[in-house]
């Protein structure tokens, strides 16, 4: 492809018009070409860095763990006291576009263009400034400094696109690896084994540019996307899966993925979102630190009591919490359980299978003396001794539809929500989901649920109402007293066909707007499926869905027909149910009423 003459200089404008072609095009290839030729134009290696970093919607690279800390709140002022308009007038064109960025777009004066344009360099700059500066009246300051170095709309657009890590432009990771490839004619599996090793997009396009893709070596602290499983119905289904291959089945622990990085005395927690997680789990964090080597496990934080693995519910407590108390960590103490591992001691094992992979972790946690195994036999308790340092899983062998049941029952029994079926032959593959590994998950008898909102959802379903509050009766339908109690929220499991019929119906029977919530008339029905139901105090129904779904739209069926609470509380003490809480759970508040989490 014909590439551009370098630019002498990288500016927020020139880096926002790219953006705004790739946008133009729903063709990947097409937006693929567009930023290939933009980064190749770009002749420092720092104004590309920055350039691949932002088109990620990044103000810092990965590996780099400041934040802008730089709140909606902030921004929102200091633009109403920078445009001066109505902030209802503000507001109503932010729920149009979907979000701040475009917003600015349609409300910013254009005025002539600046004699020294916003670059890229003072963008960092500036960034580096908001991430140093605490005292908040000094960020809307320096904020308020940036906006004016915008003449142009989609300057604005930009800056606040970055800002709330929210490009929209349909440019995904992918994507942007492929541009890179493109526009330093690079093989894609090369720069995406780069980006594993160094972490950072923006520093393997300098290493592409300068023909080094293979000089760099695997560095740990920068969070690698998980390998998932591909959900299996039944044993039977999965049998056929696996045609008489060999799979380790290991129980599918309830808890949260964390990926751990340790070398030497320094240790981080990593969620499936790439956040650091640290300080809700110090009591993790000192175990692990025990246990000898560098090493980059994959597994579960669960709630650990009396020796064995507990319901989640008892870990909920611990999460968004920055600094826990002593009480909160004595009453939910949480373990980490380990089922694989991607580099010891030098050695990055993802391509080995998982056979080595196994063999390594088991000699890990054998070579650590607080160390211990969590049982897999069908005979065995999913219990450990006391809290262990590191604890790993326990693989059984499997061939069929009939041992898979098996097992399946086995875990099920241990009070875990089913098992993952893995190819022992397998590479880890990160962000895949293929048939190297499986689940098998128990599901609860699903919920026909009335909706009490909708929502504008994010990103290509931004302009329509794709998230939607649900509840169910309180008593019978006939009941003087009855009346919906808020259960959950969910968004999957609909086609954008029927969230468009969806959205024109919801518009209609609105009865109140908030923000981008519409409070509607109770008219429609779901059917819900979910994983697990807990005591929530956050519902006025005093229960939640634990991963709910929409399983289909019941338009054959009236509001009054769906499920009361009373089928609630019989699915959360039925024996499936493994989201029970064995401790009191806390009191609903009783001023929630019908929209209260809306």
């Amino acid at each position: 492809m014909p590439l551009q003459s370098p630019v002498p200089q990288a500016t927020l404008l020139t880096f926002a018009t790219a953006c705004d072609t790739a946008a133009a095009s729903a063709s990947k290839l097409h937006k693929q070409a567009v930023l290939a030729t933009y980064f190749h134009s770009l002749d420092n290696d720092d104004d590309l860095r920055r350039a691949v970093r932002y088109a990620a919607g990044r103000a810092f690279p990965t590996t780099d763990e400041r934040t802008l800390n730089v709140g909606s709140a902030i921004v929102n002022e200091v633009i109403l006291n920078l445009l001066k308009i109505d902030s209802r007038v503000y507001w109503d064109t932010v729920l149009k576009s979907g979000e701040i960025g475009e917003a600015l777009a349609k409300l910013w004066p254009k005025s002539q263009a600046a004699p020294n344009p916003f670059t890229l360099e003072e963008l960092a700059t500036a960034f580096d400034a908001l991430a140093r500066i605490g005292v908040v009246e000094i960020k809307q300051q320096l904020l308020r400094e940036m906006f004016q170095r915008c003449p142009h709309p989609r300057e604005a657009a930009y800056l606040a696109k970055i800002i709330f890590r929210d490009l929209r432009i349909g440019v995904q990771e992918g994507v942007l690896q492929a541009a890179v490839a493109h526009a330093f004619d690079k093989p894609l599996k090369e720069i995406q084994r780069s980006q594993l090793l160094v972490g950072d997009l923006d520093e393997v396009g300098v290493l592409a540019r300068h023909d080094q893709l293979k000089t760099p070596t695997f560095r740990l602290f920068h969070p690698i996307q998980f390998m998932l499983a591909t959900p299996q119905e039944t044993p039977e289904v999965a049998g056929n899966t696996l045609q008489d291959r060999p799979f380790y089945a290991e129980d599918k622990l309830d808890g949260i993925r964390i990926q751990i990085h340790k070398s030497g005395s320094r240790v981080a927690l990593y969620t499936r979102t790439m956040d650091r997680t640290d300080d809700c789990f110090p009591d993790v964090v000192a175990a692990i630190s025990k246990v000898p080597g560098d090493f980059l496990l994959d597994g579960e934080i669960v709630p650990w009591q009396n020796g064995r693995v507990m319901p989640f519910a008892h870990i909920q407590k611990r999460l968004g919490r920055k600094c826990p108390s002593a009480k909160i960590l004595r009453e939910n103490p949480a373990a980490f359980i380990a089922f694989d591992i991607l580099y010891l001691n030098g050695e990055l094992l993802m391509e080995k299978p998982l056979r080595d992979r196994k063999a390594a972790l088991d000699g890990l946690c054998h070579g650590n003396p607080h160390a211990g195994l969590v049982a897999g036999s069908p005979s065995d308790s999913l219990t450990l001794p006391g809290l262990p340092n590191l604890a790993c899983t326990q693989a059984t062998t499997v061939h069929n539809a009939t041992e898979i049941a098996a097992i399946f029952e086995a875990a099920r029994e241990r009070g875990n929500e089913g098992i993952v079926l893995k190819d022992p032959d397998s590479v880890y593959a990160p962000g895949r989901r293929g048939k190297a590994w499986l689940k098998l998950k128990t599901h609860l008898p699903t919920l026909d649920c009335v909706v009490t909102a909708a929502e504008f959802g994010h990103g290509k379903r931004r302009n329509t109402l794709s998230d939607y509050t649900f509840a169910v009766w309180s008593a019978e339908r006939s009941h003087p007293d009855a009346q919906l109690v808020n259960i959950g929220k969910a968004y999957s499991g609909v086609t954008d066909e029927e969230i468009a019929k969806l959205t024109e119906l919801f518009l209609k029977i609105s009865r109140a707007q908030h923000g981008h919530v519409h409070v509607v008339d109770p008219q429609v029905v779901l059917e819900i499926a979910c994983d697990q139901i807990q005591k929530s105090a956050r519902h006025a129904s005093g229960y939640a869905l634990r991963f709910p779904r929409i399983k289909c739209i019941r338009w054959d069926k009236r509001p009054e027909d769906a499920d009361q609470l009373l089928r609630v509380k019989e699915l959360y003490e039925s024996a499936r149910n493994f989201g029970r809480s064995v401790a009191p759970p806390a009191k609903p508040d009783p001023q929630l009423s019908l929209f209260n989490d809306v």
